[in-house]
């Protein structure tokens, strides 16, 4: 009886324990949560700030732009891959042979280049070989010496004397697309891999040139580089114009080459003049196509600077030379995705540039008018595909910078003082694309007016007979 009078009285106690234990967990949580919070905030904070930030540049990652099936093929290596991933491509034949041709050229010793990736007394990877990629999984010492020295044999065997098909023992039309796979935003090797495998500067200095020559970039463009950083030194943050950083890889020195001309000089140029801020939303430039310039009276010349900025003065619009061939759409493409990356600032110039151009060609007639002036040189099949190719580029999106926003404001103002003018070239261009495209829509045209003129005639008789 005094067992079963006290369980109750026992059992109550027990809950009141168990009770205030919950609740002490749970406030005990509330502080944790609290807590943690604070110092991922925290961290967060300083990591975007820089602070405790050593080594933060684009890494070699698998990023694409647009959406479009279509687009999809400008992404993807065709003969050669140099993803961790894909160390058993198609390609791996002419990767092993190259970077033997290589090893064989240089004398370097594969044990060296081994010490000098791997951590002592392990199987593993330095570290900072791992930050250069976003994704290091499936990465070997082997896999970065065989794919370094295969683009640099590639590269050194690209010289414009050379005859690449007897030093690189592959056919022309498959060294084409291999080139086309070194532009590739998805097949980039770290440059600092370049560095640690060339370790003649002047003859990097060549293989980069020869990179350019290849896609048809003056080797005067080419940005020099800087002295080669010791080991351990801090990394800064990746900034577009830097000119003491080495490039992250080939597309960054691509693209650092097409925008040589000062952009410092232009940039504070244009910071002088009082601008508001525009629209946060991402946009296009709608300028108008070449004929409506000239209609507005622009005149449309040739750049004589190596760079992809234009320029707009006195009513005369400058861009830059541009060779459209089959190249092109990778070496576009590309760069827009590697502006799009999100751990490299910059100012989006070469996608702001395409937005440019899509809105400045709209018909063949237009790709005509810029060849005829010798801005473009077309190495197509004819102008409709280069036409094509920058209405592909119309989906590109960005925000708006103040360099295209600059020249956008300066052209629209010229353009409201020749508005009638444009409307009356609009509506002519427009006739003149639907009535004299092609010589059939001309006879139907001519067979039409033909026909209006005889029953105007038939009917005038009619109304207007003969006195008999």
């Amino acid at each position: 009886m005094e067992h079963s009078a006290l369980t109750p009285m026992l059992e109550e106690s027990d809950t009141g324990l168990i009770t205030r234990s919950n609740s002490e967990i749970q406030e005990r949580f509330k502080i944790e949560e609290r807590d943690n919070l604070f110092k991922t905030l925290e961290e967060s904070e300083k990591q975007l700030s820089g602070e405790g930030n050593r080594v933060s540049r684009p890494k070699i990652q698998r990023e694409f732009m647009g959406g479009k099936v279509e687009f999809e093929r400008y992404y993807w290596p065709q003969i050669i891959s140099f993803h961790p991933s894909d160390r058993q491509s198609k390609g791996w034949r002419y990767k092993e042979a190259w970077a033997a041709m290589y090893l064989k050229d240089t004398n370097l010793k594969v044990e060296d280049l081994f010490r000098e990736l791997w951590e002592e007394n392990t199987w593993s990877l330095k570290p900072m070989w791992l930050k250069l990629y976003d994704n290091p999984r499936g990465l070997y010492a082997s896999s970065l010496i065989v794919d370094g020295c295969c683009v640099l044999e590639l590269l050194e065997k690209s010289d414009l004397w050379v005859d690449p098909e007897q030093e690189l023992k592959i056919s022309m039309d498959k060294l084409v697309r291999v080139h086309q796979d070194l532009l590739i935003m998805n097949n980039q090797v770290p440059f600092q891999l370049l560095r640690l495998l060339c370790q003649d500067q002047e003859r990097l200095q060549k293989c980069l040139c020869n990179f350019l020559q290849v896609h048809g970039i003056k080797v005067e463009t080419a940005p020099k580089l800087p002295r080669k950083k010791r080991e351990n030194e801090e990394v800064k943050v990746a900034v577009d114009g830097d000119d003491d950083e080495d490039p992250v890889h080939l597309l960054d020195y691509l693209r650092k080459a097409l925008l040589m001309r000062g952009q410092h000089t232009i940039y504070e140029a244009i910071n002088l003049i009082p601008m508001k801020r525009g629209s946060l939303h991402l946009r296009k430039y709608r300028i108008g196509t070449i004929r409506e310039l000239k209609a507005a009276g622009i005149r449309v010349t040739k750049d004589s600077h190596n760079s992809l900025y234009p320029s707009f003065n006195d009513g005369m619009l400058q861009l830059p030379k541009l060779i459209v061939d089959g190249s092109t759409p990778y070496i576009f493409f590309n760069l827009v995705a590697f502006e799009m990356s999100p751990d490299f600032r910059n100012n989006f110039e070469v996608s702001s540039f395409l937005v440019f151009m899509s809105s400045l060609i709209d018909q063949p007639e237009d790709v005509k008018e810029l060849r005829m002036a010798g801005i473009i040189i077309n190495e197509l099949a004819n102008d409709k595909e280069v036409a094509d190719l920058f209405n592909k580029m119309d989906t590109i999106l960005v925000p708006e910078t103040l360099f295209f926003a600059h020249i956008s404001l300066q052209i629209h103002s010229h353009f409201e003082s020749k508005r009638g003018r444009i409307r009356m070239l609009s509506w002519m261009g427009e006739a003149s694309n639907t009535f004299f495209r092609s010589p059939w829509t001309i006879i139907a045209l001519l067979a039409a007016t033909l026909g209006l003129v005889l029953t105007f005639i038939q009917t005038w008789f009619a109304m207007h007979p003969k006195a008999s």
